[in-house]
């Protein structure tokens, strides 16, 4: 199985606390030697551009990606989600990005933009609006075939420290392991049967504490499974993604779901052997999960330019 591995919202993941000892720099630095440790190089970590107009120390973190061999795509200003925003509003939050996120981007090999939750657009005139706009920035939308909730790994895995069950809290990294090598399995044959043919994958981690702590478990895992990593520009050479934003779709879920969904026919996005599982993981993360999925950062740039 051929896999890009990409990494969304460096510098700082917005939507959860980092737990006592971690700091955003400290989490990008583990995996940053992780990913050195097993080889997997020229990573794209999908940015927002926020944590810079707080404190510029945060382009530290940018320039230590690049330094490692690494790459930076836009991932928008402030994290805006598609079907919350207007149409101007989000393609100027996109522009920010790129402007605040040149010296960075201008150095990877290709110019590569992610949608915050691979939302395209629930209207027609936002799908077409924003597709245009990242066509005149000549950016390539880069979608995930496979992600693995560890956003919702990391809440449960942090309640379980606030709550001093230290035990269940370790388990908890070995049991992620193995329902991300489920997952990967379980997304490649779902692409399979969508597109006819064995899919280039592209795989999606965030900037997480959690993610830091099983990072070398993680890959170890992968490689053991037969997973090869490629960079991201062979993942969309791969004639499957051409239907990438051709379609209105309010769907939060991975590319071939979205896809399958359109088509009319079901598919189960989660392995059956792991449903149980996942469904304890969120309701172990219930206390520190927001109010609403994907709270959006304030964007008092955009807001005033």
């Amino acid at each position: 199985m051929r896999m890009a591995f990409t990494l969304d919202d460096l510098p700082v993941y917005p939507h959860l606390a980092l737990p006592k000892g971690h700091t955003p720099h400290s989490v990008a630095a583990r995996i940053i030697e992780s990913l050195r440790r097993n080889a997997v190089s020229g990573v794209f970590a999908f940015a927002n551009s926020w944590p810079l107009d707080i404190d510029p120390e945060f382009a530290r973190i940018l320039d230590n990606w690049l330094a490692a061999g690494h790459h930076i795509g836009n991932h928008t200003h402030s994290h805006p989600l598609l079907n919350d925003t207007l149409a101007d509003d989000f393609v100027q939050d996109i522009s920010v990005a790129d402007e605040l996120l040149a010296p960075w981007i201008e150095k990877a090999p290709l110019r590569a933009f992610r949608h915050p939750l691979d939302f395209w657009g629930n209207t027609e005139e936002k799908r077409v609006r924003v597709n245009a706009h990242l066509e005149r920035l000549a950016y390539r939308s880069a979608d995930v075939t496979s992600w693995f909730h560890e956003w919702e790994w990391d809440r449960a895995w942090q309640h379980l420290l606030q709550t001093g069950r230290t035990q269940e809290a370790e388990r908890l990294k070995a049991e992620f392991v193995d329902y991300a090598a489920a997952q990967v399995a379980h997304d490649a044959k779902n692409c399979k049967t969508v597109f006819g043919h064995e899919v280039i994958g592209i795989g999606l981690v965030h900037s997480l504490a959690f993610f830091a702590e099983v990072a070398d478990a993680f890959f170890a895992r992968l490689f053991a499974e037969g997973v090869e990593f490629v960079p991201l520009s062979d993942a969309l050479a791969d004639p499957a993604y051409i239907r990438s934003g051709s379609f209105v779709t309010d769907v939060f879920q991975v590319y071939q779901i979205k896809i399958a969904t359109a088509d009319s026919f079901v598919l189960d996005a989660v392995p059956p052997t792991h449903k149980a599982l996942i469904e304890r993981v969120f309701e172990l993360g219930t206390p520190l999960r927001p109010p609403r999925r994907g709270i959006q950062v304030q964007n008092v740039r955009a807001r005033t330019t």
